[in-house]
């Protein structure tokens, strides 16, 4: 009966095991021309904040660019909070040269306080004069 049993429990592992075992694998292009922290100068990133099929939580209202004399890169934007609670955000600013590449000028996530009904007027700069672009990420407090 032991011997059985022993015998039925191996082909049953076989036959489970045989299920990994399939394939080849091909990768899956990533097309890095479709991100939207390439495309858009904002991002929202929690979907409850900028949901498309009921009202939105926020809207940003303004972006602006602007260049200091040391031809550093200068960042604005207005974010409107669209409901009446408190709203908490935590928004950072990627920098990037003329080609796409970070130049390592990122923003450390920033805490901000959005009363109801009101609007924030968020701006930064960047370190280095080899910021040439930039995407502002937004999303809700961890």
């Amino acid at each position: 009966m032991s011997k059985a049993w022993c015998v039925f429990t191996f082909l049953v592992g076989i036959f489970i095991l045989s299920g990994c075992a399939s394939g080849p694998y091909h990768a899956i292009p990533y097309d890095v021309q479709q991100d939207k922290e390439r495309n858009l100068k904002i991002v929202v990133l929690d979907k409850d904040l900028d949901n498309q099929f009921s009202s939105k939580r926020i809207v940003i209202l303004t972006k602006k660019v602007e260049w200091t004399e040391d031809k550093r890169m200068k960042v604005y934007c207005e974010i409107r909070n669209m409901k009446d609670e408190m709203l908490r955000l935590q928004i950072q600013t990627l920098f990037r040269d003329d080609q796409g590449f970070q130049v390592g000028d990122d923003t450390n996530w920033e805490l901000v306080l959005i009363p109801g009904y009101t609007t924030y007027a968020y701006k930064t700069a960047a370190f280095s004069p080899k910021a040439k672009d930039y995407t502002i990420r937004i999303r809700k407090a961890q």
